[in-house]
């Protein structure tokens, strides 16, 4: 019996909702009891502490999470299956989501809380990369992981694990409680490859495409988490807008509203010779109108800290 995997979808991929061992526990507490008092601000959304920089006891008893046998589970009974741990990627993480938080704006924290796929860039054929969620504390009522298509939801606490596809499965934070609730929660990386036609090497490969992209986005993404400086806003509203709808549609009428006007009031015209100053001409223009609402949103932030106004 798979102890890790409970539901498989052609789209979603495989995810899996369980408890670990419960001689596991003991380890669990270990790492909470340590992690707690390296939370620089308790009233922060979100903080993060990767496996590179944990040491000492911390980082062994890391290592005895995400070494233990039952990862291999993962495997779902393959014959011939690599799986690597992806340990770069792997951290101790602080999550705090406000009350309503849906209601304002989420600028970094938007990447965890609202529905998204932690990646969409890439298709390997043969290889499939897995996240591992696990909860190291207790008294989560009111939190909730929800995997949308599947209809399948879980509050976390602690022992308990979330398997999920890093690049199929939709995923969502709900929270529908008026207090904060505070979690530590490990997470744990995986590539495989079952009933695997690859080299070792071209899956070690392969996971690197996984940490480039991750090591760019967890930079961004913490710089964009409660900002406080006009570069948290650049990459905050950079890394939340996109993942609402209307998004594209915006974007997409502003850049055509452009063409016409450049095309009107410039005098620029539509000949394929002309596409290239266009395109110049539409993006630096698209890039000036993003800087013109960073700086709005800055300067709101300014004057709310300035005059105690506030604002979502």
């Amino acid at each position: 019996m798979n102890r890790v995997i409970t539901h498989r979808d052609p789209v979603e991929g495989k995810v899996g909702i369980g408890k670990l061992p419960t001689e596991m526990y003991s380890t669990l507490d270990e790492i909470s009891n340590a992690y707690i008092h390296l939370i620089p601000d308790k009233s922060s959304t979100t903080y993060h502490t990767y496996y590179s920089d944990l040491t000492g006891p911390l980082k062994e008893n890391f290592d005895k999470i995400q070494l233990d046998g039952l990862w291999e589970d993962i495997c779902d009974g393959s014959r011939k299956c690599i799986r690597q741990v992806v340990s770069e990627m792997n951290e101790i993480y602080y999550s705090n989501p406000k009350p309503n938080f849906e209601k304002g704006n989420l600028y970094g924290a938007a990447a965890n809380l609202i529905p998204h796929r932690d990646c969409i860039l890439f298709y390997f054929y043969g290889i499939r990369f897995y996240r591992v969620i696990i909860g190291l504390t207790d008294s989560n009522e009111d939190t909730s992981t929800e995997f949308l298509n599947l209809r399948l939801e879980h509050k976390i606490n602690r022992g308990d694990f979330m398997l999920f596809d890093f690049d199929r499965t939709l995923h969502q934070v709900k929270k529908w409680g008026q207090q904060e609730t505070p979690r530590i929660l490990m997470k744990l990386h995986f590539i495989v490859c079952e009933n695997c036609m690859f080299s070792e090497k071209y899956v070690r490969l392969v996971s690197e495409c996984y940490k480039s992209y991750y090591y760019i986005a967890r930079y961004t993404e913490q710089l964009g988490t409660d900002p406080k400086t006009f570069l948290g806003f650049f990459f905050g509203l950079m890394w939340e807008w996109p993942f609402y709808r209307e998004f594209g549609y915006i974007t997409g009428g502003v850049f055509l509203a452009n063409l016409f006007l450049l095309h009107s009031v410039c005098k620029i015209q539509f000949k394929w010779g002309n596409w290239g100053k266009f395109l110049l001409y539409s993006v630096s223009n698209l890039f000036c109108i993003y800087l013109l609402l960073v700086s709005f949103y800055y300067g709101r932030y300014l004057l709310s800290n300035s005059f105690g106004a506030e604002f979502p």
